[in-house]
């Protein structure tokens, strides 16, 4: 017995998308099951993502079937005053077009929530992330860059008379690309964290931190003509706001300081405020409403530009339509400055970007669930038209938890 193989393009989409839609009805010829209290779980899956603008380019045309299989492993165990969680996942990236862009990643997340006693508690934890670099800031470059974030983080939080916490903690950051990415390049950094905090009865809670951070450049030379340092110290000063307002409405806000020094280039230093601000409304079981702002300073180094301010308003509405029906939006708004002087003065680059994304989940069994999700996205700067795109794309997936 044989099978045509799709002759063209829409022919090899719709293929896609039937095995995916067919994925779940295999998967149901397994005597598999799940529960949220299960010590261990197991979730295979695949996803189907057609995206009409890959490379977020104004002309070129790009269009791109994505296809993600993966299989992964949860573990949540308590034991006494102990919990032990881990989150590993395998992921098999294929770009139907562009298979150079083929990659596997393996990601985790592993923390052990410990405590020596009620009152002094604290959490060692680990986790990993690789991803595809988004060509947005990659400058016209379609190569692959695959980059690898890592962080490994502990702390500790002593409570001796309940309302007030002592906290400290030390984190290490690590990320790398596989290609050369000079705007935001490879390095590691260490982080002495360090604060106070006051729960209320009601569960309100106010804290202060303090984090005094080293960082090392990598796989790069320091350059007197880019300015391209080897190191960086940065310090950053929060104040955070976590207020129960009713029992069906909160807020959590953020507002902190950050300066960045370079060892040896004082022209790519640069500080400033930064925060976020989050109001969650749950009128009733069913419907949700998170509208969020926030301001966030990044490094950037660029011929003519240091860091980026990304000013985002976000609004996030979720609708539990039936028990096992749930339906999600995401309308998004940005505006990115890149700011401060690199080898040649800034050009006053400003980027607007939106955003709207809607998806509908189903789980038909407790062992499977199904999405669907659309994507609309744009980008128009200031600069140059070129920079400017739009983009489309929208995707099913199918998962099986046993």
């Amino acid at each position: 017995m044989t099978h045509a193989l799709p002759k063209n393009k829409s022919q090899l989409t719709v293929a896609g998308l039937i095995y995916v839609l067919s994925f779940p009805t295999l998967l149901l010829s397994f005597d598999a099951y799940a529960d949220d209290e299960d010590t261990l779980n197991f979730i295979a899956g695949v996803s189907r993502q057609h995206d009409n603008n890959l490379f977020r380019t104004n002309s070129a045309e790009s269009s791109e079937n994505i296809t993600n299989t993966y299989v992964g492993v949860r573990l949540d165990k308590s034991y006494s005053l102990q919990r032990l969680k881990l989150d590993f996942t395998v992921t098999d990236n294929k770009y139907q077009d562009n298979d150079f862009l083929d990659f596997k990643s393996e990601d985790y997340k592993a923390a052990w929530l410990w405590s020596l006693t009620p009152y002094l508690t604290g959490t060692l934890s680990a986790e990993r992330k690789q991803q595809l670099n988004d060509f947005k800031d990659l400058g016209f470059s379609t190569v692959q860059n695959i980059r690898t974030t890592e962080n490994q983080h502990f702390e500790a939080d002593l409570s001796p008379h309940g309302n007030w916490h002592l906290l400290g903690g030390f984190t290490r950051s690590e990320q790398t690309n596989s290609q050369t990415f000079n705007a935001e390049s490879d390095f590691t950094m260490n982080s002495v964290d360090a604060g106070l905090k006051y729960v209320y009865r009601s569960g309100t809670a106010v804290t202060l931190m303090g984090h005094d951070r080293s960082g090392e450049y990598s796989n790069r030379q320091s350059n007197v003509a880019s300015l391209f340092d080897t190191g960086f110290d940065e310090t950053e000063v929060e104040t955070k706001l976590d207020w129960l307002i009713t029992g069906k409405s909160k807020v959590n806000l953020r507002l902190a300081h950050v300066k960045r020094e370079h060892d040896s280039f004082s022209q790519r230093d640069y500080s400033g405020g930064q925060g976020r601000a989050d109001y969650t409304w749950t009128p009733t079981g069913k419907l949700q409403f998170v509208v969020s702002a926030y301001r966030q300073l990044a490094s950037f180094q660029t011929n003519d530009a240091n860091y980026t301010r990304t000013d985002t308003l976000n609004f996030s509405p979720l609708y539990s339509i039936t028990s096992k029906i749930t339906a999600r939006a995401n309308a998004n708004i940005s505006e990115r400055s890149f700011l401060g002087n690199g080898p040649i003065p800034s050009t006053g680059r400003v980027d607007k970007e939106k955003s709207a994304t809607f998806s509908i989940d189903w789980a038909p069994y407790r062992s499977v669930s199904l999405g669907a999700n659309v994507q609309r996205s744009s980008r128009t700067s200031n600069v140059s038209n070129l920079l400017d795109y739009s983009d489309t794309s929208a995707g099913l997936s199918a998962n099986l938890y046993f």
